[in-house]
């Protein structure tokens, strides 16, 4: 097993990418303690996991708490002895053009999905520098690396957090902690049936400009922060993983001629 015996706290694990992930690791060995505001569905991924034999623990906290963080991670240290893996995953952002979001909004996205990242770094760093060892994996977006229109919020505080991996990752290369960023396309999770939801077809408009032609599973991310997660990752740091369908790869331009993807 590809983490037997590993330690791994993933955030915003109720759902979509973190419950993915959070499967994927019990699968293969690790024990895992998951963090989400929404007690419901932590609880039932807890349930699911424990069924499939995995060993698991649920925290119902709120991951832009600072308080909920250090009791989180002082729950993993006390509980397990350890913290080998740290899966930074939860989001929160305000919608809308750069010049009509508010204070208040602007500042919560990067107190939510920021900030509280750098900050469960910094508490997980304490007992990774103690064992010599440790990884990171933070769930950036393509919109980290590029920009779309209407969430500017959240393209800000997504490349916010590649940078921060790479900061981090060259920052304790030395100590044997690694850290990294996966950056997913656009996955068929909530928020995503929600957007539909606030504007009907854009489903399938952000669907036809992805050239794979489909949406990503939250299973396949889980498989690339697994393998960021791994020793077969030893000597990937600072880096960040695209996984979108080839989103990111094309300039926008129009099929010329007609030679678009179908053919």
């Amino acid at each position: 097993m590809r983490l037997q015996d590993k330690v791994a706290l993933i955030t915003g694990a109720g759902s979509g990418i973190g419950r993915a992930t959070a499967e994927a690791f019990a699968r293969e060995g690790a024990k895992v303690v998951i963090l989400d505001i929404n007690a419901d569905a932590g609880k039932d991924v807890a349930d699911a996991i424990e069924r499939a034999g995995g060993t698991v623990e649920f925290q119902h906290a709120d991951a832009s708490n600072p308080e909920d963080l250090e009791r989180v991670v002082t729950f993993t240290t006390d509980t397990f002895g350890r913290l080998d893996i740290l899966h930074n995953n939860h989001v929160w952002f305000e919608s809308g053009r750069i010049g009509d979001l508010s204070l208040d909004g602007f500042r919560k996205s990067l107190d939510v999905s920021l900030i509280a990242y750098w900050y469960a770094i910094k508490l997980a760093l304490k007992p990774m520098l103690a064992q010599g060892k440790g990884s990171i994996i933070n769930t950036a977006s393509v919109s980290g690396v590029a920009a779309d229109y209407g969430i500017g919020a959240y393209n800000v505080l997504k490349a916010g957090v590649v940078n921060l991996s790479r900061i981090t990752g060259i920052e304790y290369a030395r100590k044997g902690i690694r850290c990294n960023a996966v950056c997913p396309g656009p996955i068929a999770t909530p928020p995503i049936g929600q957007l539909h939801e606030q504007a009907p077809g854009i489903w399938e408009d952000i669907r036809d400009a992805i050239p794979m032609g489909r949406y990503g599973k939250p299973e396949e991310i889980a498989a690339a922060v697994l393998f960021l997660a791994s020793d077969e990752a030893g000597f990937i740091t600072g880096s960040h993983l695209v996984a979108d369908g080839g989103l990111w790869a094309h300039s926008g331009m129009p099929p010329i001629g007609g030679l678009g993807p179908d053919f």
